[in-house]
C-alpha cells in the first residue's frame, strides 16, 4: 500500500514549512522566520545538498539576505499541484558578480529548499544591477 496524502494535508504542511501557522494550526510563532538567500558558487542542488555546499553572496556590495515573513506567504492549488508563493523580492547590487541560485534557511541556518536558476549563472554587471526572485515551494 502506498502512502497518500491528501491535497488538504499538503497545505499544511506547506503552511508549517513557510511559517504561515503553528503545529497546532494557530498563529506562527515568532523567531520562526525564513530567510531568502543567494549563492554565487557553481552548484547544483540535490538530494545530499547541505549549507555548506553553497557560498552565500555575503561580501558582496550591496547584498543582504531578505527575510520572509510567515504571514506574507499565500497557498495555491492548481492541477493537484499544492504551492506556498511569496511575492516577489528584490536584491540590489553596486559590483558585479555571478549569481547561480537562491536557498532558503530558518533563522538558524539549517537549508530547507534551494534552486539553481535555469539559466545560470546570472552575471550581474560592473557597476551592479538587480535580481528578483519570488520564492515558490510545491508538493504534490
Amino acid at each position: 500500500m502506498s502512502l497518500v496524502v491528501p491535497n488538504i494535508s499538503d497545505v499544511l504542511m506547506l503552511q508549517y514549512i513557510v511559517n504561515m501557522i503553528a503545529q497546532d494550526g494557530g498563529a506562527a510563532p515568532s523567531g520562526g522566520e525564513r530567510l531568502l538567500k543567494l549563492f554565487v558558487n557553481n552548484q547544483t542542488p540535490g538530494k545530499t545538498t547541505v549549507i555548506t555546499d553553497f557560498t552565500e553572496a555575503t561580501g558582496v556590495a550591496g547584498y543582504n539576505p531578505i527575510t520572509l515573513l510567515g504571514s506574507n506567504w499565500t497557498t495555491t492549488t492548481s492541477g493537484g499541484i499544492n504551492s506556498a508563493v511569496y511575492s516577489q523580492e528584490t536584491f540590489t547590487f553596486t559590483t558585479g558578480v555571478n549569481v547561480y541560485g537562491y536557498y532558503i534557511t530558518d533563522l538558524s541556518n539549517n537549508l530547507l529548499w534551494a534552486e539553481r536558476f535555469s539559466t545560470a549563472p546570472y552575471t550581474m554587471p560592473p557597476d551592479g544591477g538587480q535580481i528578483s526572485i519570488s520564492p515558490v515551494l510545491s508538493l504534490n
